[in-house]
């Protein structure tokens, strides 16, 4: 009896890594065994159960995909990209709130790739990221949006404009009012620097806060119950990078400059 195709495909590490390496075109035997690592006695089986069903064609010491195995394949590169960044960080995806995110978004949430999670001890719930702060100063631009009051925002925003980094906020209603009566004069040189701009976005933002330079992004979700939990996920690399720049563009349309303070 046949096997299906999704056994073939998903049933065995070995046969799926080797259907993607040989996306990018046919491999010899020896490269194929040092690429992924294993032997050749144990690849063998593998080729023959997708060579028996027509994925992959074995001639002398070449594979390569057949027309069947290249359609597949093509169609196996966003899902199992999707499968790979909720299943790293399982428990945060299923435990946060997604709806801030918006569908097309969403969809291509493969893009993001694999992270870390970043959660502050007790001792420094309210310090920055050393290392991303020391990115960010580095960056030529900065990307962020906030829904809250974070003690260490205001003079992180100063650095980074006196550092001659062009950087635009996003706030909400609610955190610039908190903003203005805390650190108004923080945020009046950062609007006249000239290097800062900021906004504020007149409806509920649902996630926690959004931070974007060249070379990473960082997110923080409310939870399901709507609560800030310092947990922030950490993407570095150009396609996540490109990602959160479009997701900070679609709060932007919907955002108001602010000229002044």
């Amino acid at each position: 009896m046949r096997r299906s195709l999704l056994e073939v495909i998903f049933m065995s590490e070995k046969r799926k890594n080797l259907l993607f390496l040989l996306r990018n075109g046919p491999r010899r035997m020896e490269e194929i065994l040092e690429v992924l690592n294993v032997s050749r006695h144990a690849l063998l089986p593998q080729i023959k159960i997708l060579s028996e069903n027509g994925l992959v064609l074995k001639e002398k010491d070449i594979c390569r995909l057949s027309e069947i195995g290249e359609i597949i394949v093509e169609d196996m590169v966003p899902l199992v990209g999707t499968l790979t960044v909720l299943e790293h960080n399982y428990d945060y995806w299923t435990e946060h709130e997604l709806s801030s995110i918006p569908l097309h978004l969403l969809k291509r949430i493969r893009e993001l790739g694999c992270c870390k999670v970043i959660e502050p001890d007790l001792n420094n719930m309210f310090e920055l990221n050393k290392d991303m702060v020391e990115q960010a100063l580095e960056s030529k631009f900065v990307l962020g949006a906030t829904a809250f009051l974070h003690p260490s925002y205001p003079s992180l925003l100063l650095d980074l404009v006196m550092n001659k980094v062009c950087v635009s906020i996003i706030m909400t209603e609610d955190s610039l009012e908190k903003h203005k009566v805390d650190y108004g004069s923080e945020l009046k040189m950062f609007l006249e620097s000239g290097n800062g701009k900021l906004y504020v976005y007149p409806e509920n933002m649902e996630f926690a806060s959004l931070f974007i330079a060249e070379k990473f992004i960082m997110m923080c979700l409310f939870d399901k119950k709507g609560r800030y939990d310092r947990k922030d996920l950490v993407f570095c690399n150009a396609d996540a990078v490109h990602w959160g720049k479009e997701l900070f563009e679609y709060y932007l349309l919907r955002s108001d400059p602010i000229k002044e303070i």
